[in-house]
């Protein structure tokens, strides 16, 4: 890609307009999307103002929501005009909602520009939540009567398809916009052209409602297969459509926001790159600071069983490997079930297996670990702590074990999203029971204090 569009950086940088123009007919949007970050901001600018329509267009749909609310405002009005005409009508919302948000004034006055139309459609997607069906949908969908033949369904394909986001599964509504099956394009063809509707359609639609929540909206699609799934309103009419890009979307939206979770970075759509420091530090200190609060309980600890610590010193020496490995075991079965609930391989009414399998698994890894580590305490010359190591680091990764594997189904019974707060606990139970459980086992099996 990088020779590809090496005369395009050229051209940028030399600011050479008629090279440009010839460049960006044969460009690709997605070869420009990936070059975006590393362009600079005037570079970004003259690539948008170059660009021929439709492919500004997709390009602009795929930025930021603030970046394309600062082009709205700053990209010259025969510009703008053009991008308010080529962009799909859920985009076209989106980058709207964008605008209003930091500017209302603008917002209102490029909703005056569009078309009566095309204006009442965006003002009815905008009144969706961003992270339901409704917010996800476009009205551009095909829908037919039941009562029509095959060949007056294809003539009005022939009309329609230009403005509909995909024609290749065409709904079939009564009078009052009700959904009553679907039909694909594939049937239309091989069917004969005197057929009605009604004989071909599936009656058997799955859809979901305009309310619907845009990750359980992407299971479905997921699940059945699905290029394309139709919206209904309360009433069961027909309001929009939603298209596997959007659910692909959702799905890198809602992995990342996962992921961060997990990583005690709470701040919905962070983007790193577009994030300044003190969004990074907000982003992150309020559950380090938490952690740390918490973690000066193994400090307490340590206080508790100094008399023994000062009779046998290397007891100290194994302390950081116990706590690591009591961690690094109870985030990775944290992390099996967390995904395993999210992509309904578990239910929480699997408990009781989750707790058989996983105190299986525990004891399992627990007795592999223990073995090795004893291998070390007998290099290091302390034979006479292997008892203690071995069976504290034996109960350790058990016990990990189990909390990483049953706090995510606790936290989901209780309502809470379990990838926010699994990982941040179970290393900081980990940590004050590993102290507690391994102090313990060699007060008792040294016989001190």
């Amino acid at each position: 890609m990088e020779t590809t569009l090496s005369p395009l950086l050229q051209a940028l940088e030399e600011g050479d307009t008629r090279t440009l123009k010839l460049l960006l007919e044969e460009a690709h949007p997605q070869d420009l999307l990936a070059l975006w970050d590393e362009l600079k901001g005037e570079h970004r600018y003259v690539l948008l103002t170059l660009l021929p329509k439709g492919k500004a267009a997709e390009v602009f749909s795929n930025l930021a929501a603030e970046e394309q609310a600062e082009y709205l405002k700053t990209l010259p009005p025969w510009r703008v005009r053009e991008l308010l005409e080529e962009l799909s009508l859920d985009d076209l919302a989106d980058a709207l909602q964008a605008v209003e948000e930091e500017d209302p004034t603008l917002s209102r006055r490029l909703k005056e520009a569009l078309d009566p139309e095309t204006r009442a459609e965006v003002e009815e997607l905008t009144q969706y939540e961003e992270d339901e069906a409704g917010g996800l949908m476009t009205p551009e969908y095909v829908a037919v009567r039941s009562t029509m033949s095959v060949e007056e369904v294809l003539r009005f394909l022939r009309r329609a398809a230009p403005d509909a986001e995909t024609i290749y599964y065409i709904y079939v509504v009564d009078e009052e916009g009700r959904l009553q099956g679907v039909l694909s394009l594939r049937d239309l063809i091989v069917s004969d052209p005197k057929t009605r509707v009604a004989e071909i359609m599936n009656p058997k639609v799955v859809f979901v409602r305009t309310d619907t929540d845009q990750e359980e909206v992407a299971r479905l699609m997921a699940d059945y297969d699905f290029t394309v799934l139709p919206v209904v309103d309360e009433e069961g009419r027909l309001a929009g459509i939603v298209t596997v890009d959007d659910v692909l979307d959702v799905l890198e939206e809602e992995a990342t926001e996962d992921i961060h979770r997990m990583a005690a970075v709470d701040v919905p759509d962070l983007v790193y790159s577009q994030a300044s420091p003190v969004t990074l530090w907000l982003a992150r200190v309020r559950w380090l600071v938490i952690l740390i609060v918490t973690g000066m309980v193994t400090s307490s600890i340590l206080q508790g069983f100094e008399t023994l610590l000062h009779a046998v010193t290397a007891l100290a020496f194994y302390v950081p490997v116990l706590l690591g490995t009591g961690g690094n075991t109870g985030n990775q079965s944290a992390t099996l079930i967390i995904r395993a609930l999210a992509t309904r391989d578990l239910d929480l009414r699997d408990w009781r297996r989750v707790l058989l399998k996983e105190t299986l698994v525990g004891a399992l890894l627990g007795l592999t670990l223990a073995l090795l580590l004893l291998g070390k305490v007998y290099l290091d010359g302390n034979a006479f702590l292997s008892p203690v190591v071995g069976l504290a680091l034996f109960l350790l990764v058990l016990f990990a074990n189990l909390v990483g594997a049953m706090l995510p189904v606790v936290l989901r019974r209780v309502g809470v999203d379990p990838a926010l707060v699994s990982n941040p606990l179970v290393a900081t139970l980990s940590d004050i029971s590993g102290l507690l459980i391994y102090l313990s086992v060699a007060r008792l099996l040294l016989n001190l204090g």
